[in-house]
């Protein structure tokens, strides 16, 4: 008897493929979520498990929020290498992980990091997260 081969976790897929339209109904975009509010927004940036640079970064973005999320002046790439102090490649490498983890959004979509704006998103699961490595911290304390 012979089984078929099961796949690793580098043939899984990344993420939940969006639902298939069916054949008379047209495909739907969800409406663009409001940015994140910064305090939670940071709290769960600190509570992620995100490589340090990544946090720093973050956080350098999240300096530049009001307390609703919104981004006025945008750092940009350059004003983020000059901000932190890590290399341009690494910033850039650091945007695309917390804009795939859900923390950032960019807009327009498919545009460069020199030039995109930056929107604060809370990605699911982010707030219980926080609150959770906030409890923990106020037990230990």
């Amino acid at each position: 008897m012979t089984t078929a081969a099961r796949p690793t976790p580098a043939q899984m897929p990344r993420r939940r493929p969006a639902p298939a339209a069916g054949p008379g109904t047209p495909a739907v975009e969800s409406p663009p979520r409001r940015p994140a509010h910064r305090q939670p927004w940071e709290k769960a940036v600190l509570a992620s498990n995100l490589p340090p640079n990544f946090r720093f970064v973050a956080i350098a973005v999240a300096t530049h929020a009001d307390e609703k999320g919104h981004i006025a002046q945008q750092p940009r790439l350059t004003g983020l290498v000059h901000n932190t102090g890590i290399n341009a490649r690494q910033v850039r490498v650091a945007l695309a992980t917390l804009i795939d983890r859900g923390f950032l959004r960019i807009s327009p979509p498919a545009a460069d990091f020199a030039t995109a704006d930056l929107i604060l998103r809370l990605p699911r699961g982010g707030a219980a997260r926080a609150r959770r490595a906030n409890n923990r911290s106020n037990a230990d304390a």
